[in-house]
């Protein structure tokens, strides 16, 4: 990387990480109304789908995902109440915030740099699938909120993109200056973002460690251990982005593989035996 080159944005986004003053994006109008409407505790199945139906994109996605072959029991839904009895309110609330997610990735975008924005979403969709089905079948741990992890994993590189975008085009002119930047900054962007969005603190951990592949934990495997074995595998199916230099001796030597007690039998089983269920959730949210 050229030392001038990102210089003032790099020293830019130090400090504002390191004083707490991140100049972050705000979480759109429509998705802000749906996901506030999914945390009320009081709320009923009929004022969501009331919510939800006023909104085309979010109304599409959950049907989409309702009749995946990963949730779908055999039998269609076609309405929003049927799918959201389905897949219950924290899957749809998950649905809300990939959404907003998809919609800050899309707004201001320099245009050659939506390749990038285009892939990181590809990538977080397949992280998320992988996440999901990792955590129910072999982990054990709240498969909705591992989903909601893997969507939200790279949100710093989502950030990032978007302020060069807006006002440093001497890094969006030179590509191998941008990749290192994102590669430098995007865990703790990521987590200060998540952190002011309200997310607790398992997803900013989730942010800020899921590329640290010598993390060290007492007791059992955690949500970040999780994401960090589904950001491998979904690098693994495209290939050139971070860990594509690891083969599986040196996965399984990993300690989150290690928690996870996953061997090279299991390894296989994910990849093979649950591809139907992982393709099915990668198709609907990415729909």
């Amino acid at each position: 990387m050229n030392a001038d080159i990102g210089f003032e944005f790099v020293q830019t986004l130090s400090k504002e990480l390191s004083s707490g003053e991140v100049e972050l994006p705000a979480f759109p109008d429509v998705a802000l109304q749906i996901k506030n409407v999914l945390e009320d505790p009081d709320v009923s199945a009929s004022q969501v789908a009331t919510v939800v139906s006023a909104d085309p994109v979010f109304s599409a996605r959950l049907l989409n995902i309702a009749n995946s072959a990963a949730l779908s029991s055999g039998n269609t839904v076609s309405d929003i109440p049927s799918a959201i009895t389905r897949i219950g309110f924290k899957m749809a609330h998950n649905v809300a915030i990939s959404i907003a997610v998809n919609q800050i990735m899309n707004s201001s975008i320099d245009k050659s740099l939506q390749p990038r924005f285009q892939d990181l979403w590809r990538h977080s969709v397949n992280v998320a699938a992988y996440a999901y089905v990792i955590a129910r079948k072999i982990a054990k741990i709240n498969p909705d909120k591992a989903l909601l992890a893997g969507l939200m994993h790279d949100v710093g590189k989502i950030y990032i993109l978007s302020r060069v975008s807006e006002n440093h085009p001497e890094l969006v002119a030179d590509q191998s200056a941008l990749d290192a930047v994102l590669a430098d900054w995007h865990c703790g962007v990521g987590s200060a973002i998540l952190n002011n969005w309200d997310m607790d603190e398992e997803l900013c951990m989730v942010a800020d460690e899921h590329e640290t592949f010598n993390r060290d934990i007492l007791g059992k495997a955690d949500l970040t251990d999780v994401v960090l074995v589904a950001n491998l595998l979904a690098n693994d199916t495209n290939p050139g982005t971070e860990g594509d230099s690891l083969n599986d001796n040196d996965w399984l030597s990993l300690g989150s593989f290690q928690r996870l007690k996953i061997d090279s039998a299991t390894l296989t089983e994910i990849r093979e035996g649950f591809k139907e269920e992982i393709d099915s959730i990668i198709s609907a949210l990415a729909a």
